[in-house]
């Protein structure tokens, strides 16, 4: 994500007051082409775009449309990533639906939840809300972020501590996976926040071993020098 050819916009930073719309579209079209006129093979990546100004991202459209050229520039060789979190409730009530149903995580497929996530964005608050970029079919996928449940946490725990030279005991990734928040109420079977807490609740959960484990080291040393 270092290289000068990839470029991240963040919503929340970038496109943040709702009476500036007319002015970043103007500004993304500038950014697009500026770059793109460098490297053609440019990746560009729009985050949280769920909190962008709706119509925003439409200043795209010219750009993902299957122009060959535009002025001069092949904009077909460029990647266009948004990364957005509507859907997320629909995501979770349709793989809870499967889970109650007995059916495998693995047996969703791709079109069931690419039409909810579609649906979701396209009429729901966000940057791609009436999107003339969904309506004109101009994304070529949506990829849904399944909900992570609990044995999911239980592996990014095993794996952290492994990394961090921490023996990963059952009654260690048990304790902290504990600490983590689950839905739903009734069901608890999926982390409220995937794995984004894990290393914090980790770290601490070590911290706090390590610090029983001196202790005792040094309690050991006291009663050899008596």
């Amino acid at each position: 994500m270092k290289s000068d050819y990839v470029h991240v916009y963040i919503s929340t930073l970038h496109f943040s007051n709702y009476l500036e719309i007319p002015l970043y579209q103007v500004q993304l079209r500038s950014w697009i082409q500026g770059n793109v006129s460098k490297c053609e093979r440019s990746l560009f990546v729009f985050d949280e775009v769920d909190k962008m100004p709706a119509k925003v991202i439409d200043a795209l459209k010219p750009f993902i449309d299957h122009y060959e050229y535009l002025e001069g520039v092949d904009f077909r060789k460029s990647i266009f990533i948004f990364l957005s979190n509507s859907g997320s409730n629909e995501i979770a009530q349709k793989a809870l639906q499967h889970y109650e149903n007995g059916k495998i995580r693995e047996a969703i497929t791709l079109k069931e939840m690419e039409d909810v996530v579609i649906a979701s964005a396209f009429n729901t608050e966000g940057g791609l809300k009436m999107s003339e970029l969904i309506s004109a079919h101009l994304i070529d996928h949506f990829i849904p972020f399944l909900p992570l449940e609990r044995r999911h946490i239980l592996l990014c725990i095993r794996d952290y501590m492994i990394s961090h030279n921490f023996k990963p005991t059952d009654e260690r990734i048990t304790a902290i996976a504990d600490s983590l928040q689950y839905f739903p109420k009734a069901n608890p079977i999926y982390s409220s926040s995937g794995c984004k807490r894990v290393a914090q609740k980790t770290e601490l959960f070590m911290s706090a071993e390590r610090e029983k484990d001196r202790q005792r080291f040094e309690g050991f040393q006291d009663d050899d020098v008596l």
